[in-house]
């Protein structure tokens, strides 16, 4: 699919789906496979700063798993200008990926979504659930705490009747540390 087709769909599955900073025709649930959604990716730009980068999430490949997510369908026309701006807003190291995308209806449709490879200079990889929790906690950056990003990301998950395990073990240790 090309970038300028009238049916381009982008998938949010952290910021992404709370935090839409471009207008778009239409969103749906969606989901993608073969993916987790992993704390693993720091972020210098955002969430933290160089020398205390806070955690954001990424894709890991994980067959037979599956990771909900926010579509947005793009408004034709404009579909490069947001690309261009989406781009730059995932400059921290996100590359952009081309995947389908499996609606609630059956349906499936081609989109893209962005994703730190290992090779960025920001990826921090696996760690125990306690580590990211305490970066998490310790963060700041630009775009805020990164405590928000975490919580803001549980609650948006919540409201679209979905959970992520990772995403909750991370935010039930961030409880647990802050007693929140």
């Amino acid at each position: 699919m090309s970038a300028n087709s009238p049916g381009t769909w982008v998938f949010g599955y952290g910021s992404l789906i709370w935090r839409v900073d471009f207008p778009f025709a239409e969103k749906q649930s969606v989901f993608i496979k073969g993916w987790s959604r992993r704390f693993w990716q720091g972020s210098t730009d955002h969430r933290g700063v160089p020398g205390a980068p806070g955690r954001v999430v990424t894709l890991v490949r994980s067959p037979g798993e599956v990771c909900w997510g926010i579509a947005y369908r793009l408004e034709p026309g404009i579909t490069d200008e947001i690309l261009a701006k989406l781009d730059y807003r995932e400059k921290g190291g996100y590359d952009r990926l081309e995947l389908p995308l499996y609606f609630k209806d059956g349906r499936e449709e081609k989109g893209f979504t962005y994703f730190a490879t290992t090779s960025n200079p920001n990826y921090l990889g696996q760690a125990e659930p306690r580590q990211i929790a305490e970066q998490i906690i310790s963060a700041t950056g630009p775009s805020g705490p990164n405590i928000d990003y975490l919580l803001n990301l549980e609650l948006a998950l919540r409201d679209m009747n979905t959970s992520d395990p990772h995403v909750s073990r991370i935010a039930a240790q961030v409880r647990k540390l802050q007693l929140i």
